[in-house]
């Protein structure tokens, strides 16, 4: 009698399992579909004063999602392609920065073009990127 034979059907298709596994590898199965990314931190200022509670927004100028962070106490922030997925798509993007919130209450105190308007621009490349922001009130 066959060692495997007393394991009946299970036997028989753990070669098959296998030969699944193996071509799933080969043809990239369980490769995520989310683009390359790169890890984005850094601190945004407002006049030399850390900005705290502000939103950044990184918009890929081509296809692709906003990546989002909030800035700390310290002004702060990292940016998340998911909540629980750091980092934002390679290549140029358009930056908002707002402190406005309606839900907390709180007013928006920067200028229009750093949010509405905004002429902030960033290019993400891969790996670890640190970009600041040095805002001004004026």
């Amino acid at each position: 009698m066959h060692p495997l034979s007393s394991l009946g059907g299970r036997a028989r298709a753990l070669p098959a399992a296998l030969g699944m596994a193996l071509l799933c590898l080969a043809a990239g199965c369980g490769e995520s579909d989310r683009p390359p990314l790169g890890t984005v931190t850094g601190t945004v200022t407002l006049d030399g004063v850390p900005l705290a509670e502000a939103l950044v927004l990184f918009t890929p100028e081509g296809p692709g999602r906003t990546a989002i962070g909030t800035t700390d106490a310290s002004g702060g922030y990292r940016l998340a392609y998911l909540r629980d997925i750091v980092g934002a798509n390679l290549g140029p993007h358009a930056v908002r920065i707002t402190t406005a919130d309606d839900e907390a209450g709180r007013r928006e105190i920067l200028p229009p073009r750093y949010h509405r308007q905004s002429e902030l621009v960033a290019v993400v490349e891969p790996g670890d990127n640190v970009i600041d922001f040095a805002l001004q009130s004026e």
